[in-house]
């Protein structure tokens, strides 16, 4: 057999081991209504990368209730996260840039939407987030009060971000050690 072949052969059947491969990542989502942030994790999982994208893609959508949130999942399943049940695995960021009125943009034209496209009055940073440390209960009494809507029951919030951290060798081992 030709050298060349087997060293691609090698390479190839490397490339497929190596996307294979477990790792351990910790995979979170970020959900927003208006400008309150809901940054959730999943967890930790040990798998491929392939996969803990796929899990930070199941979330479906998630709705804030007086005391509790529902994750509902894309495969129906939903779960009910409390301020006693996965009370770490959830925190809230208000965004503090004002609230500038919306834009038509269909009545633009391609320079001035190019030039909006670069204007940083419209942009959001990581600066202008602030972590709160709040409950479910204050965060929907924020939502009530700030929206002037007290009589609304949930809020549902929207997809904004999702996230996949893999975690550095010796950390996976930790965890390695922690689940035998």
């Amino acid at each position: 057999m030709n050298i060349q072949f087997k060293e691609r052969m090698k390479r190839m059947y490397n490339q497929s081991i190596a996307k294979n491969q477990r790792h351990s990542f910790v995979v979170g989502v970020e959900y927003a209504h208006e400008d309150l942030f809901l940054e959730l994790e999943l967890g930790t999982f040990c798998t491929t990368p392939l996969h803990a994208q796929r899990i930070a893609n199941s979330i479906n959508s998630v709705i804030l209730l007086e005391d509790h949130m529902v994750v509902i999942f894309k495969n129906a399943e939903s779960i009910t996260i409390n301020d006693d049940f996965l009370k770490h695995a959830y925190k809230f960021r208000v965004c503090t840039k004002p609230k500038l009125p919306p834009l038509e943009l269909s009545a633009l034209t391609h320079q001035e939407r190019e030039e909006f496209i670069q204007n940083q009055a419209y942009i959001v940073t990581e600066e202008d987030m602030k972590e709160v440390n709040w409950d479910i209960k204050t965060a929907f009494q924020y939502l009530q009060q700030r929206y002037d809507a007290r009589d609304q029951s949930y809020f549902p919030f929207s997809s904004s971000s999702s996230y996949v951290i893999p975690l550095s060798t010796h950390e996976q081992q930790e965890v390695q050690h922690a689940t035998y």
